[in-house]
């Protein structure tokens, strides 16, 4: 699992992120102040991606993807809430994390328990 760093209180960020198999996924978070949150979009050479979705404190929020890309996406959040407030990243409120294969097998494991 690999922490996303580079995410600011910018209200809309793109992210190139290499993952282990070499490929990269585009990230793209943006806030939108009359939702009162966080919404992201990402793209992969192969997979036509997800758009404009709401971002959630989950342990995968691409799970429903599982069987297609070999990487997913952790949201945490230090308060057990959502992410709803424009500096939830620099104050370090919410945290990003790429998973690889191994970590995909492990927050199964979670998400089933």
């Amino acid at each position: 699992m690999k922490a996303i760093t580079a995410l600011t209180a910018d209200p809309k960020q793109n992210i190139k992120i290499v993952l282990d198999d070499g490929t990269t996924a585009s990230l793209t978070l943006e806030f939108v102040a009359s939702q009162r949150g966080w919404f992201y979009s990402i793209t992969r050479t192969g997979w036509t991606g997800v758009s404009r979705r709401r971002l959630v404190n989950s342990p995968n929020i691409l799970r429903q993807f599982r069987g297609v890309i070999p990487f997913g996406f952790m949201c945490a959040v230090l308060d057990g809430q959502e992410p709803v407030y424009l500096d939830d990243f620099s104050t370090g409120r919410v945290q990003l994390y790429v998973l690889d294969q191994a970590d995909l097998g492990t927050m199964e494991t979670y998400i089933q328990s």
